[in-house]
């Protein structure tokens, strides 16, 4: 049933943020990869360019040609081959500047603000923004917290944050349809445990233990930062993560946060 929990069976694996701690040791690796390859790609594209522009400005004769010898022996540039190049070195610099603010984003100090926040009127508030999302997607979304249930200690804005990167993942892993569900609990030692699951593609066992690094990513056209984030959201309020998944079958994830 849609956001079931039960014993972790074969393909499940959980996933703790005590573990995870290492994580922020291979930051400099991940921002050095990700910075090193649209760099790279920027390179190639400009020299490319550069051969193509050069051509076109020398005669037939291979001497260098003037602005009449040019409009009288070379040929046209070629813009659609020149504005290739251009649109590629667009983007790989849109996906440098992405990846510098995201480890901008994961890295600098938060100054949280935490208040008392309940979770049943957080997580409809979540299932408001990505509701268009999920009805185009055939999703249904539950909001199955207690309305009694204790409030958390928290940061209300990047709680949110969080939840909502949860939720929109879960609708993405459902494009034929499901059941997007959040449900609460208390939790031990005065804590809170949030769950939000869903009934989709599920995460395969090599990817599970990564979901968690900076830019890892499973789809197409993927960050690798919204999970990231979540991970560091929860860290930063003392509290711990973890995640089933079965392929095929759907995923789950519980925060447990401390009680207000």
């Amino acid at each position: 049933a849609a956001g079931h929990v039960g014993c972790l069976t074969e393909g499940q694996s959980p996933i703790r943020s005590s573990r995870k701690l290492a994580a922020v040791n291979r930051l400099p690796a991940g921002v050095a990869h990700e910075v090193k390859n649209p760099l790279n790609a920027m390179t190639i594209h400009l020299e490319l360019l550069k051969q193509k522009l050069v051509g076109r400005g020398r005669r037939a004769d291979g001497a260098a040609g003037t602005t009449a010898g040019a409009a009288e022996g070379t040929p046209p540039v070629d813009v659609p081959a020149v504005m290739k190049h251009v649109t590629v070195i667009g983007d790989e610099i849109r996906r440098l500047d992405t990846a510098v603010q995201g480890f901008l984003k994961f890295s600098r100090p938060e100054e949280l603000a935490p208040s008392p926040v309940g979770l049943w009127g957080l997580c409809d508030d979540v299932a408001r923004v990505v509701g268009a999302e999920a009805q185009a997607a055939g999703v249904t979304i539950e909001n199955a917290c207690p309305a009694d249930l204790p409030d958390v200690y928290g940061d209300q804005p990047m709680l949110r944050q969080a939840v909502l990167n949860l939720a929109l993942n879960a609708v993405q892993a459902m494009p034929r349809g499901g059941t997007l569900r959040f449900d609460a609990r208390r939790g031990p030692a005065r804590t809170v445990e949030l769950s939000v699951s869903d009934t989709g593609v599920g995460i395969e066992p090599d990817a599970l233990a990564r979901i968690f690094d900076l830019y890892f990513t499973t789809k197409a056209g993927g960050t690798g930062l919204g999970l990231s984030m979540v991970y560091r959201t929860v860290h930063l309020h003392d509290g711990t993560i973890e995640v089933e998944s079965t392929p095929g079958h759907g995923t789950t994830f519980r925060l447990r946060l401390p009680r207000a």
